[in-house]
């Protein structure tokens, strides 16, 4: 059987974004330390949750992102293409929790950077093959806005805090082309790109945690325990972030509010890993981010 150099160049994207998908989630959760997270220190405020299990479930997700990228290659953002990584994405989340004995470790990151995953794909298979983080996130949004009309009817978590709450639901936030990757964690990252990977991440974490209306700290909490996380995120920032000695003091309060009160970014961290992945896409590719 013949094989196409297009069908190749197809199979060389495919395998490259979702070798970066399960690296970006891999890098995030060895992150150390991270406030309420898992990271290599402890499992934060997660019994269910450890290390060695969120990197079986980031390994477990690779052919899900691998299917998603071979999808898109050469589509365009369609109600059709929203529906087959929808698709792709509910067998991925089989898959993870077939590998980690039903524990829920990355469905929210199975949203986002299978969105990344599929408007990556639609750009490096246009004749240009040129690509940026905001082209990412533009397609990513184009895709996102039109509606799965073969998705379930599903009560999450995240369901329950938006009746209680006017906070941005995840599909919104991605309609919207990601704005706090877009305005907040990818401006972060540039400003502390001078720093070591490890102080540079912690930043980015820290300025999404201090905008980003996070449903995983609302269903465990409420606003005003979001409000003081955000509000204390963005002081150690404002201060330097944490390549400045003197914020860890700081850093090391956050960490108690939020384990005192049982609580955990894991939106936040989502969206770290987001980012991480479209940092690794547009360096690889040597187009300006």
């Amino acid at each position: 059987m013949k094989v196409s150099v297009k069908e190749v160049i197809a199979e060389v994207v495919a395998q490259k974004l979702a070798q970066f998908a399960v690296e970006a989630l891999t890098e995030e959760v060895r992150l150390t330390p991270k406030p309420g997270l898992v990271d290599c220190n402890n499992n934060g405020t997660h019994h269910d949750l450890t290390l060695a299990l969120m990197e079986k479930s980031a390994q477990s997700l690779e052919t899900c992102f691998h299917e998603m990228a071979l999808a898109a290659y050469r589509k365009q953002p369609s109600p059709d293409l929203r529906a087959r990584l929808a698709a792709i994405g509910r067998y991925g989340e089989e898959q993870m929790l077939e590998a980690t004995g039903n524990v829920n470790t990355h469905k929210g990151a199975i949203w986002a950077l299978g969105l990344l995953t599929g408007a990556a794909s639609v750009l490096l298979s246009q004749p240009t093959g040129e690509i940026s983080a905001e082209d990412i996130l533009r397609t990513a949004g184009s895709i996102a806005s039109y509606t799965d009309r073969y998705m379930p009817v599903q009560y999450t978590h995240g369901t329950e805090v938006r009746k209680l709450y006017q906070v941005r639901s995840a599909r919104e936030e991605a309609a919207a082309g990601f704005p706090s990757l877009r305005d907040t964690a990818i401006p972060a990252w540039e400003s502390f790109r001078g720093e070591s990977p490890e102080i540079r991440n912690l930043n980015v974490l820290l300025s999404l945690m201090s905008v980003v209306d996070d449903t995983c700290i609302l269903h465990r909490s409420d606003m005003t325990v979001l409000s003081e996380i955000q509000q204390q995120a963005a002081s150690i920032l404002s201060k330097g972030g944490l390549g400045r000695g003197a914020n860890w003091k700081a850093y090391h309060v956050l960490d108690t509010y939020i384990t005192t009160h049982w609580v955990s970014p894991g939106g936040s961290a989502d969206l770290l890993a987001a980012t991480i992945f479209i940092k690794k896409i547009t360096q690889h590719f040597k187009i300006n981010s």
